[in-house]
């Protein structure tokens, strides 16, 4: 295995499992809101970007953020699968699976500039979000189940899924490498712990939020994708992870003020 390639999978594990365990707890401390707005965070998604750069022209980045963008509607059609059927299933992440890999399949297809790809995830995040108010129900404080243990295990195994996913996107070409980049595997280990830990009300309510938090992932992937270009991979990134940031702290702060 290649040494740069080595550092990504580490790098890319250890975020997931990190935003893994760190949003379980956020739920827990700060609520439903906070934590869902936080798991939008760009952790997982920038070092997979910032190596592709490395590795690929600017053209095949390019293709591959747009795709990114766009396989972010799938990841509201995986939140909202999840948030309808929460309190029916514990098993509810099989059905936010196959919700995701039905939309990412038909939008594997569907090939766009930048902004016809924040338009696409701003109508699906709009109409996600309001269906998903429908589902939701008043929660109190979330109650902990299970011990520290399974949290940092579950945190562990959501970062080697990402490392496989890492792996294979080096043989793939720019429209999956994209979709894989965003393919939702710390959204499911959130949503099976949380829902494990604190119960169905408080996954919906964290999950709806999070429909919101990942708008710091398109902004993210729409910044990196106009001004790569123009601008070059440095700026190009820095204003990436500026942009995504801005997202999360608003959210965050918004949310802050609601809970308190």
């Amino acid at each position: 295995m290649a040494p740069d390639l080595f550092v990504e999978i580490l790098i890319r594990a250890m975020a997931t499992a990190g935003i893994v365990v760190g949003i379980a707890i956020a739920v827990e401390r700060l609520g439903p809101l906070v934590g869902g707005a936080l798991a939008g965070l760009p952790i997982v998604i920038a070092p997979g970007f910032f190596f592709l750069m490395l590795k690929q022209s600017t053209e095949f980045t390019v293709a591959a953020a747009i795709s990114s963008l766009i396989a972010l509607s799938a990841s509201q059609a995986f939140l909202l699968g999840y948030i309808v059927v929460a309190r029916r299933t514990r098993a509810a992440v099989v059905v936010a699976s196959l919700c995701w890999l039905i939309v990412a399949f038909l939008l594997t297809g569907f090939h766009a500039s930048p902004w016809a790809g924040v338009v696409l995830f701003l109508v699906t995040t709009v109409s996600a979000w309001s269906l998903a108010r429908l589902f939701e129900a008043p929660h109190t404080k979330a109650r902990v189940r299970g011990g520290w243990t399974i949290l940092l295990g579950r945190g562990i195994a959501a970062g080697l899924l990402v490392a496989a996913v890492t792996v294979s996107a080096d043989w793939l070409g720019p429209v999956w490498s994209g979709f894989l980049m965003t393919y939702p595997i710390a959204m499911t280990v959130i949503s099976i712990t949380v829902h494990q830990r604190s119960g169905a009300e408080v996954v919906v309510a964290t999950l709806r939020s999070m429909m919101l938090g990942i708008g710091s992932i398109a902004a993210f992937t729409f910044t990196l994708a106009i001004t790569l270009s123009p601008f070059g991979d440095f700026l190009a990134f820095v204003a990436a992870l500026a942009a995504g940031a801005a997202i999360t702290c608003g959210l965050t702060l918004r949310f802050l003020r609601q809970t308190n």
